[in-house]
């Protein structure tokens, strides 16, 4: 009788852990001699560093899921976890770049998951991964988050409250998107114009001036009506895109409304 040969089991995803000790070793294999130090004085982080550029980890987070093309959203979230447990710089951001790279996983449920990472964040640089191409993708693909990401701006943390305005910047950046959830920034963003807080104020100008990169005019008009109420921070940061002559105008009018207001 002729032995049939049995066919070779399916590969099975490796367990989360697994898969993040091979990430914080792709890692350790990136850093840059000398550069952990000045990176975690320049951040102010509480963190340990072990000194990777930016680019070097997103290069590390491509790499890792081209391997794994069909990573699925429990070990995704799974793997963020490990990841995200040790105080360490690069494993958190590595963390926040897997869910900005497979945020089609994500489900509406996953934006208290988000929301806990926020709240834990130690550093703008942590919110600034996770929200803009995270929660920011969510918004695009499940609109009812809107719900939540509101609820993020309402909150007295600064990092979930940067955040939650953050989430709209790949909404306001789409021309096409633009005019659908513009009013719903503004609703979010209008009582917070007056938060004295550097990182929230920062939010407000940066989403901001990603419509006014193709809805000057609109972006202008909004902040003319509330300069009694815009720092000098969010209006420099919003109006970089807008024309010379118009920035001139609300900088003067802003001035004259507020001699004594610091930014």
């Amino acid at each position: 009788m002729t032995r049939k040969t049995p066919r070779p089991l399916a590969t099975l995803p490796a367990p989360a852990p697994v898969l993040a000790d091979q990430l914080r070793a792709a890692l350790e294999d990136s850093a840059v001699p000398g550069r952990a130090e000045g990176e975690k004085a320049y951040l102010k982080s509480p963190l340990e560093h072990i000194g990777v550029p930016l680019p070097a980890m997103r290069t590390v987070v491509r790499n890792f899921l081209r391997r794994h093309p069909g990573l699925d959203r429990d070990t995704l979230l799974e793997l963020t976890e490990e990841l995200w447990a040790p105080p360490v710089h690069e494993s958190r951001s590595c963390a926040a770049l897997l869910l900005e790279g497979r945020a089609d996983l994500l489900e509406r449920q996953d934006t208290g998951f988000l929301e806990q990472l926020l709240r834990e964040c130690e550093t703008w640089a942590h919110v600034d991964l996770i929200a803009p191409k995270g929660a920011g993708a969510m918004l695009l693909r499940l609109p009812e988050t809107a719900e939540d990401f509101l609820r993020w701006s309402r909150d007295e943390d600064q990092w979930v409250r940067r955040g939650g305005i953050l989430a709209y910047l790949l909404a306001l950046r789409d021309r096409g998107e633009f005019p659908h959830y513009f009013p719903e920034f503004s609703h979010l963003a209008d009582p917070l114009l007056t938060d004295s807080r550097f990182f929230v104020r920062k939010a407000i100008g940066w989403a901001l001036r990603e419509g006014a990169k193709h809805h000057p005019e609109e972006i202008a008009d909004w902040l003319r009506k509330r300069l009694p109420r815009v720092s000098g921070l969010t209006l420099r940061e919003a109006i970089r895109p807008v024309d010379d002559d118009t920035c001139r105008e609300l900088l003067a009018a802003h001035a004259e409304l507020n001699p004594r207001r610091r930014s």
